[in-house]
């Protein structure tokens, strides 16, 4: 009898620290799954696919350089804590979609918790999708179309803790970067 006893209260021990390993993994897997940026899917899904060009400055890279905005005259930057920079490219004449298409699907990946920056430029070609509060945010991505239909169609995504003083620069930034 002593020899069950001992069998079962081993066995509840292991079940437990069965349990527990399996939380605790299930656990990590979440934080880990949740670092990951919502808007990184955009990124995913267009992966390795014609017509797609893409590629990361990771945090050592940007750290290497300063974003500054406008003219000297009224310079203005975006200050904080910049982790990453990602940069996709696509060319319609080489991929499965139409330039308007390919940006429409790419927004429409944006959660809800994110905002587009209405801006009093009607003829812009570039929208600016936000992930923060007033001007604090954490990430930013700039779409830009381009009203030739075969011509290329740009996102760049600015990702970290950061506040920008001038949004249209941001954008300006990032219509340049794809030029």
């Amino acid at each position: 009898m002593t020899a069950g006893l001992f069998f079962i209260k081993n066995n509840v021990d292991m079940k437990t620290l069965t349990t527990l390993f399996f939380a605790l993994g299930l656990l990590l897997a979440t934080l880990l799954s949740s670092a990951q940026s919502k808007a990184d899917k955009i990124y995913d899904t267009f992966d390795n696919k014609d017509g797609v060009t893409s590629f990361t400055f990771t945090k050592e890279m940007t750290d290497a350089f300063n974003i500054d905005l406008g003219d000297d005259s009224e310079e203005k930057n975006v200050t904080g804590d910049l982790h990453k920079v990602r940069f996709m490219s696509y060319n319609p004449e080489k991929g499965q979609w139409s330039g308007d298409d390919f940006l429409k699907k790419a927004v429409s990946m944006l959660p809800s918790q994110y905002k587009k920056y209405e801006d009093d430029d009607d003829d812009s070609d570039a929208e600016i999708w936000l992930l923060g509060k007033k001007k604090n945010y954490s990430e930013c991505h700039v779409f830009v179309n381009n009203e030739n239909p075969v011509a290329n169609r740009f996102i760049v995504s600015f990702y970290g803790e950061f506040t920008v003083n001038d949004l249209e620069g941001l954008k300006a930034t990032g219509k340049g970067m794809s030029e």
